[in-house]
């Protein structure tokens, strides 16, 4: 995809919701220290008054703090901050350039191409489209510390009119970062599946790995704070990269 200029009459970008402000700020609280490990949080009718919101917008902040694994819940005695360990385990829709980051790493990215595709079944299916609809296709090479670690490739579903161009991502290096910035589109949840593939001759050159060398295969489907699918992703990540995720107990 060649870049073009970016069109700069696009409408004022919408802010996130206010429980997803709220999460980042008490999430900003933890993460200085002002929040300790295990620390019990405010009442819900303290938050809302010191930063006037309703006791719903807190509740709703809590829970996503609680799905992310930042806060867990002790019945009878209140909800506390998450220990540091956990919140690091923490698999809550991190880029992999915020993921690179907090493991020490310097994130970098070739981009092999970006084109408009039509969904196929299969992904049509897995964000709710009608089958041949334009998604736009990203294939790029993951690097940490200059080395590469990871093959991704992304098909998203845009809203209508919506354009994004190949110098703003590597501008950008995050797509997760434009997507919220240019688009108001804030990833926040995610629905993945994890198995092994082997390398095939293309992914092994790309990966500087032998072909058939066994590499962890992730594949996601990304929702945003409004509930809407927005991306498939598959990822194959060469054994060097360790993938760490968060389970958790639901209800049954």
């Amino acid at each position: 995809m060649r870049s073009r200029t970016t069109d700069t009459t696009a409408a004022p970008r919408p802010a996130p919701p206010l429980y997803v402000q709220l999460a980042e700020t008490l999430k900003q609280l933890m993460e200085s220290g002002k929040i300790g490990a295990r620390e019990a949080m405010p009442a819900e009718r303290e938050l809302a008054a010191t930063y006037q919101v309703s006791r719903d917008t807190v509740r709703k902040a809590i829970r996503l703090l609680e799905e992310q694994g930042l806060l867990y819940s002790d019945q009878g005695r209140g909800t506390f901050a998450a220990p540091e360990s956990v919140r690091q385990m923490s698999r809550f829709l991190d880029s992999f350039t915020e993921d690179t980051v907090k493991r020490g790493g310097v994130p970098g990215q070739t981009i092999l191409s970006m084109e408009t595709v039509g969904a196929n079944m299969a992904i049509a299916s897995l964000l709710h489209v009608p089958q041949d609809q334009p998604l736009l296709r990203i294939r790029r090479v993951r690097l940490m510390n200059g080395k590469p670690v990871g093959l991704q490739d992304s098909h998203l579903r845009l809203p209508d009119g919506a354009r994004l161009e190949q110098k703003e991502l590597e501008q950008a290096g995050s797509l997760y970062r434009i997507l919220a910035d240019k688009f108001g589109i804030h990833p926040s949840e995610s629905l993945e599946s994890v198995g092994a593939v082997a390398a095939q001759p293309e992914d092994a050159r790309l990966l500087g790995v032998a072909a058939g060398t066994p590499l962890l295969l992730c594949e996601r489907v990304m929702l945003s704070d409004r509930r809407e699918l927005v991306e498939y992703c598959e990822m194959k990540y060469a054994p060097p990269y360790r993938y760490k995720s968060r389970i958790s107990k639901g209800s049954i």
